[in-house]
């Protein structure tokens, strides 16, 4: 844990006088603002810094923190998370401002502001954190409490002239409107849906030989028992709403691909080579 107090504190010190002096005469206004963005209502919060030059100070903490003198701690953060926490997918390589740096200078090195993402989700999001409605646009990685007994992603296959998966949010009971929204905002944003299907195409292509192999052994049933062992085993590892343990069910809930169909997988990719 970084304590985002002494950080800030750290990070005046290595700043010349007339910026240093500009992170003092705002040092309590910054820290005020602190408490607030931990209380969690970020879409109600305005910035406590009105000033372009003081902001601009301010904002350039983060410069320091990535590739400046405190740039060991920048690291830490973006080790929180191996795998981009908007997507799910790709690797991380950067660090998204949840609540915009342009918008909320104050919460520049707010580390708890800080999360790990990928270039192009970050690329994706930019400056956007509130719907128009005023609701929260995104998960937030650090404050969002999500159910993890419930499936809210929701994955269902087409079986025709070839292998089409598809993802929704669904609203799970116990699941409040509100998450719900934003979980259906986040997702339809960041185009998770065709992401997610090109996914898990890949992912059951992948399968293909052992699905084969249990429908020698036991037919349409032997490949079901075996797609919702995996989607158990993978549900342990990444979480019930994943969207590889949701292709699985999906695969598994499929009559007409466990009847055959996953044979497509095969044949599609002999086409395509």
């Amino acid at each position: 844990m970084i304590d985002e107090r002494d950080l800030y504190d750290r990070l005046r010190a290595r700043r010349n006088r007339d910026i240093a002096t500009v992170l003092v005469n705002v040092r309590q206004a910054v820290f005020g603002a602190y408490i607030q963005y931990k209380l969690g209502e970020l879409c109600s919060l305005a910035t406590v810094i009105d000033d372009d030059d003081t902001a601009q100070k301010v904002r350039s903490n983060y410069e320091v923190l990535r590739s400046g003198a405190l740039v060991d701690d920048g690291a830490k953060i973006l080790a929180r998370s191996r795998i981009c926490c908007l997507c799910g997918l790709r690797p991380t390589s950067e660090l998204d401002h949840y609540l915009p740096k342009q918008l909320f200078p104050e919460f520049a090195a707010l580390t708890v502001n800080l999360v790990p993402v990928c270039g192009v989700c970050n690329k994706r999001k930019d400056q956007l954190y509130k719907t128009d409605l005023g609701d929260p646009a995104f998960i937030h990685a650090y404050l969002d409490q999500l159910p993890g007994s419930e499936p809210f992603l929701r994955a269902t296959l087409e079986v025709g002239d070839g292998i089409i998966p598809s993802f929704e949010i669904v609203q799970a009971s116990g699941l409040p409107d509100k998450t719900f929204r934003v979980l259906v905002s986040h997702f339809a944003h960041f185009q998770l849906g065709t992401v997610y299907s090109e996914e898990a195409v890949e992912l059951l292509y992948e399968k293909s030989v052992a699905i084969a192999d249990f429908y020698s052994e036991g037919g349409p049933t032997g490949v079901e028992k075996y797609l919702r062992l995996e989607a158990l085993s993978t549900a342990r590892h990444f979480g019930l709403n994943h969207w590889k343990p949701a292709t699985l069910t999906a695969a598994a809930e499929s009559a007409d691909f466990c009847g055959g169909g996953f044979r497509l997988l095969i044949s599609t990719s002999d086409r395509s080579h």
